[in-house]
Order: C-alpha cells, then sequence, then structure tokens
C-alpha cells in the first residue's frame, strides 16, 4: 500500500526498539517529503504520513521536527511547513498509530499472489480496515479524522465539477466507492449515482453512510469487471483511488476495466480515474493510459495531471466518442435504480 491510498495488529515500530533518539533521515523520502510541503506541492497530511512511513517511531519524529524547526538555517518556508506537519501529529497521534498498523497489516499480506487471490485479499484486508476505522480505511492520509476526510472529499468533488462530469441529468458509476463518501456527496447533484465494491465491510458501512438517499445504489461486486450492467447506461463513470489495486491484480484485468468502461458508458461519457497505480512512475502511468485508451477506443483528455492539494492522487480523464451519425446500436439503456 502506498502513502496516498486508502487502505489492524502490528505494533508501531519505536519505543520498544529504543528508537527514539535516532534523528530523522534527511537524505531520502522524508527530505522530498518536507521540501515539497514547503513548495507546496505536498500537503502536511501527505507530508506527514510519509514521514511516518519513512520513521516509523512517533515520539521520535516530533522531536526531529522540532529539532530542524530549531535550525538557524532552516529557511521560512521550510520552518512553516514543518510547525503545520508538526501540528498535524499532536493533533491526530492515536490517528498515526492507525495508519501505521494498516500499513503494517498490509505488508504483510502482500505475497505476489493470482488476480483471484490478490483480489480476495484486497476483500478481506479492508473488512478489517473499515472495523478499525472508516475514514482511514479510504483514505490513510486521514488519519481517522472525518474532518480531514471531509475536506480532502470537498476537494475532489470540486474537481469533478471542473471537469463538467456531474449534472441532473448524469447516471453515474464509482468503481471501488468504499464507505460511500461520494455517493453521498454527488447525490444531490446526479440523477442517479452506483457504487461497487468488493468488500461486503464497505458496502454495509456505506449503506448506512447512504440511508435515505433514493438515488444511490450501492453493490458487492466481483471485482473482476462490470458484467452486472448493460452496455450505455452511465454518463459518468469513477474510480478514485481504486485503480492501483486493479493493476496489483495483473495487466490482464486493468486491460479488462477500460474495456468495460468503454462498454458501459454512452457515447460522450467520461472516465475519470484518481490515481492509476502505486508504482511511484507517473510517466509510466501516463503511458499505460494512452494505451490502455487507445485499446478501448476511449479518448485522453487529461493524462496524469495534479489538480488536487490535499492528496496527491493525478488525475486520468478519458472520454468515450460521440456515437457517429446514422449509427444506432450505442444508445443509453438506463441502469435501473430500483432492487
Amino acid at each position: 500500500m502506498e502513502e496516498s491510498c486508502r487502505p489492524g495488529g502490528a505494533p508501531v515500530i519505536g519505543a520498544a526498539t529504543g528508537r527514539q533518539e535516532n534523528p530523522l533521515n534527511l537524505d531520502g523520502s522524508a527530505a522530498q517529503a518536507l521540501d515539497r510541503c514547503a513548495k507546496g506541492e505536498l500537503s502536511p497530511e501527505v507530508a506527514l504520513l510519509r514521514l511516518l512511513i519513512a520513521h516509523r517511531d512517533l515520539h521520535a519524529l516530533r522531536s526531529s521536527l522540532d529539532a530542524l524547526a530549531r535550525r538557524a538555517d532552516q529557511k521560512r518556508e521550510m520552518r512553516g511547513a514543518i510547525t503545520r506537519i508538526a501540528e498535524l501529529l499532536d493533533a491526530h497521534p492515536e490517528g498515526c498509530v492507525l495508519a501505521l498498523r494498516i500499513l503494517e497489516d498490509e505488508r504483510a499480506a502482500a505475497d505476489p499472489r493470482s488476480p483471484e487471490q490478490e483480489l480476495e485479499r484486497c476483500r478481506h484486508l479492508f473488512d478489517r480496515f473499515v472495523r478499525d476505522s472508516a475514514e482511514a480505511s479510504v483514505a490513510l492520509y486521514s488519519f481517522g479524522s472525518r474532518q480531514l476526510l471531509d475536506a480532502a472529499t470537498r476537494e475532489v468533488f470540486a474537481l469533478l465539477q471542473r471537469l463538467d462530469v456531474l449534472g441532473p441529468e448524469r447516471h453515474v458509476l464509482e468503481i471501488g466507492c468504499g464507505i460511500g463518501r461520494f455517493q453521498q456527496a454527488l447525490a444531490g447533484r446526479v440523477a442517479t449515482i452506483t457504487g461497487i465494491d468488493i468488500a461486503p465491510g464497505m458496502i454495509e458501512t456505506a449503506k448506512k453512510r447512504c440511508a435515505g438517499l433514493a438515488n444511490v445504489r450501492l453493490i458487492e461486486t466481483s471485482g473482476r469487471d462490470l458484467s452486472v450492467f448493460p452496455a450505455a447506461s452511465f454518463d459518468t463513470l469513477l474510480a478514485i483511488d481504486a485503480m492501483p489495486y486493479v493493476y496489483r491484480a495483473g495487466a490482464a484485468l486493468v486491460a479488462t476495466h477500460f474495456a468495460e468502461a468503454a462498454r458501459v458508458l454512452r457515447a460522450g461519457g467520461d472516465f475519470v480515474i484518481l490515481s492509476l497505480s502505486y508504482r511511484g512512475d507517473l510517466e509510466l502511468d501516463r503511458q499505460d493510459a494512452r494505451r490502455l485508451a487507445e485499446a478501448a477506443g476511449l479518448h485522453i483528455l487529461r493524462n496524469g495531471t495534479a489538480d488536487l492539494r490535499l492528496w496527491d492522487g493525478a488525475t486520468f480523464h478519458l472520454r468515450k466518442p460521440e456515437t457517429p451519425v446514422g449509427r444506432r446500436g450505442d444508445q443509453p439503456t438506463r441502469f435501473s435504480m430500483r432492487p
């Protein structure tokens, strides 16, 4: 699991190992996270998560941040970033411990597997994570805080509005809906919104969150494809921090999801992906997006752009071409919201 992803057991490394006094390693990812935060390229939330991953000890990290902030040669921007990160750590110590526990659990189960085994692994893990914290299970950088998660959700909602993929006539499908935060946020702005997830615990939590929203439908699916939906049944398809898990299950499953996206979208429909993979190479992601989009017959409008401040997920916006004049075989078939 990467530091920006959604997704508990293992203890935080630190007090028991005597590492509290070790200085923060500023030669690797920790230095990069601090530098990017100081430049405004990385939010304090994501920067803190990366520092935790690099340092693994809350007390030692806090001491190191204090020492760094006191350095006489520290630039004002860097000192400000350090202060914001330290304040965030102080405000959410239990959430920081929780984030590290989830990461430890995920890593412990991350053996090479077949696609089916990988899907089952994700199903099992996310059922466990959502029991620990609904918020942290879908965004580790929320540190289990509903307030932090709501702010990140609002930012993604604003991006979707700028991309012009919402509207009162639009029928929306989200792959990997998790706890239903986007179903709840978007229900009042679209005709219908359907969320699917492979983890029954996620779907159960999402149904409680969206209770009373008549235009929301939540379905547990296999994760293998979108075969439960007819062709040309949606205007917008969303995959918000979900596609990286498809990548882990193999290239064939990724290609299947792109082809399925093209099938279930109506002509002119939009496919928005936020985070394509967790391999840490945006150029490779862009190359894959071009190749997969071409194979599926989709046009790329945005290919890995940085549009968010609170989260570092890259934006991939694809669109299904309009139906050629005179063609009748690709007319929309709306997916019924009735049970």
